[in-house]
């Protein structure tokens, strides 16, 4: 499965003909950007911005049906979305936003999904990864510039070097 963010589709890919199977439409998330798989289940989670760039809230979280296409449910996220992870075992799917935070949904059933919580993480936070062996989740946020208001007539500038947020995995 590959996201067409410009079309607002998903392509599916014969890994064996090397070819593009199908195209399916992503409603209800206008500008995807992430995906997630959800092998057992058959679903795909696809992390979608509302508008370009990376400050916008609230961003999106499709599910679709991994074999048909269909849209299960959309859910508000945070913004910005740059990564989605899928957690089979705990059945969390982690929804990195570079508005500032790492949004943490539930899988209820294969078609019901709800929001557990909000951590938050830094500006333009984007790449993040999972590594269960280690109850582990690490979000980079590169360096950046806080302007303070009025902006853009603003003069005093912070600049925040880049890091790595480490956070514990809660079972």
């Amino acid at each position: 499965y590959v996201v067409l963010g410009a079309k607002s589709r998903v392509a599916v890919i014969d890994l064996k003909k090397r070819e593009v199977v199908a195209t399916w439409p992503i409603t209800g998330g206008p500008l995807p950007h992430a995906l997630a798989l959800d092998a057992a289940h058959h679903r795909l989670f696809i992390g979608s911005r509302v508008k370009k760039g990376h400050s916008y809230k609230p961003g999106k979280m499709v599910v679709m049906d991994a074999d048909t296409g269909k849209v299960i449910e959309v859910l508000d996220s945070e913004g910005g979305v740059d990564e989605l992870v899928y957690d089979a075992p705990s059945k969390r799917v982690y929804f990195t936003g570079t508005t500032g935070a790492v949004d943490v949904f539930k899988q209820v059933d294969q078609d019901h999904y709800q929001r557990l919580g909000l951590v938050q993480s830094g500006a333009i936070a984007k790449t993040s990864l999972l590594v269960p062996e280690l109850q582990r989740f690490f979000v980079a946020v590169p360096k950046h510039v806080i302007l303070t208001p009025p902006i853009p007539e603003a003069k005093e500038a912070t600049i925040e070097d880049a890091k790595i947020l480490v956070y514990e995995v809660i079972p």
